[in-house]
């Protein structure tokens, strides 16, 4: 299967799921991870069994195109270049690289984590193709339900989305909610127990090292700075480099800048970026072998798609549930499903984006969609998973893939909520906590 991004460029299947450096260095979008911009999915839509029909659709997507959650990278670098230029430490690149990290930073002022124009464009598509794909659910007067995160960037995500899917249907009925209430499902739930993994520190620890391997900052500093010698000790070379990583592919979330900080870098330095952050994001959630289960956050997730499912069967209506959030929800859910792109983790860092590939998960926009099918006369509800809109497997028999039988979903994913046995945190009553 193969995944056509918007620039053109070709992800390869994850049933061949290495990603080649020259396939990085064809397509630097790619190198961004989780900056990376919605791949268009590859259109290809498997008629369902003679006589079924879609009748739900149960979503979950991040949100679109951003900027960096906060300004501290450009605070940091900024800082150290404007006091190296008032003492003549800077070459001209460094002259030139401060002038275009100041127009960068002047833009993305007071909008840490904003929703950019191409993150609103990235989910009307999403919604357009969602009516173009399925005109019989999506064409009738249903009822749409959407959630989201109450972070600025996801409701206006949700916004984009139902905007969109009401310009091309004004007969549906659309219901939005940004609110506290959801969000022990829309966000991971900290007050789930996480069982303990006596492995988990020394990952942490081995990651720690491969990250200060590969983004040292040494070759930024020799283009930057006159005499490199002079600003040892002044300069964190990690700091800097990761700052800089950060801003370079936070500018594929705003083509409209027409800025670019990829001279900065050396190929493979910005793919060991890449490989920094693939590596990172596999063991943050929980998704390496011998790091703590931290995806447990997401079970209520994967049991509001459940028990929501169930209800709308067994209403006999028809309906599209919409969800929006967070990489941080999308990666893991994507694991307790156990869609083939997101079951490769290795704690092999070198190597891991051989198996494992974030940008072919989490790029913004990235998103999780069960389709749901029913057959008139029929007890038997089929369900097709997909992985930004491409079809994707689980590890559940069916006869009949794309699809799958439900009653075999819901039986396969209710036995492994039973079996992670989920606790909950004691809760701390305070009467002074209005937060």
């Amino acid at each position: 299967m193969l995944i056509a991004a918007i620039a053109g460029w070709l992800i390869p299947s994850p049933m061949q799921a290495q990603t080649s450096r020259a396939e990085l260095l064809a397509h630097p979008n790619l190198a961004t991870g989780n900056y990376c911009n919605y791949p268009n999915p590859t259109g290809h839509v498997t008629p369902a069994p003679e006589g079924y029909a879609p009748f739900y659709v149960s979503h979950y997507g991040r949100h679109g195109a951003r900027y960096m959650t906060d300004d501290k990278p450009y605070k940091y670098i900024i800082g150290k270049l404007d006091t190296a230029q008032i003492r003549g430490w800077l070459t001209d690149l460094g002259k030139d690289a401060l002038v275009r990290l100041k127009l960068a930073a002047d833009n993305a002022y007071h909008r840490d984590g904003d929703l950019t124009q191409l993150g609103g464009r990235q989910h009307r598509g999403i919604a357009q193709r969602l009516w173009c794909n399925y005109p019989e659910l999506m064409t009738r007067p249903v009822h749409v339900k959407a959630n989201s995160s109450t972070v600025r960037r996801c409701i206006l995500s949700m916004a984009n989305f139902c905007q969109e899917l009401k310009a091309l249907n004004p007969q549906l009925d659309i219901e939005m909610d940004a609110s506290k209430h959801d969000m022990y499902y829309i966000i991971p739930n900290d007050s789930i127990e996480i069982p303990h993994s006596d492995t988990d520190d020394a990952l942490y620890e081995k990651l720690d090292k491969f990250r200060h391997e590969k983004l040292n900052g040494r070759h930024q500093i020799e283009l930057l700075f006159k005499d490199p010698k002079a600003v040892e000790g002044w300069i964190d070379g990690y700091k800097f480099a990761d700052g800089l990583w950060n801003i370079a592919s936070d500018m594929y979330c705003l083509p409209e800048l027409g800025l670019s900080f990829s001279d900065l870098f050396t190929e493979d330095e910005l793919i060991d970026g890449f490989r920094v952050y693939n590596a990172s994001w596999c063991l943050w959630e929980g998704l390496m072998p011998g790091s703590q289960h931290n995806y447990y956050a997401i079970y209520p997730l994967l049991k509001n798609f459940l028990d929501e499912a169930d209800l709308m069967i067994a209403s006999g209506k028809e309906g599209v549930r919409l969800r929006f959030g967070h990489d941080s929800v999308v990666l893991p859910f994507s694991f307790i499903l156990g869609v083939k792109e997101a079951i490769g983790g290795t704690d092999d860092m070198e190597n891991l984006h051989n198996y494992f590939s974030i940008f072919r998960l989490i790029p913004m926009a990235g998103n999780v969609q069960l389709i749901f099918f029913r057959k008139q006369g029929s007890d038997d509800i089929l369900v097709k998973f997909l992985m930004n809109e491409n079809e994707t497997s689980v590890p559940i028999k069916t006869d009949c893939y794309p699809f799958y039988h439900w009653k075999d979903v819901s039986a396969y994913y209710r036995n492994m909520l039973k079996a992670a046995n989920i606790t909950y945190k004691t809760k701390i009553e305070n009467d002074d906590d209005d937060d």
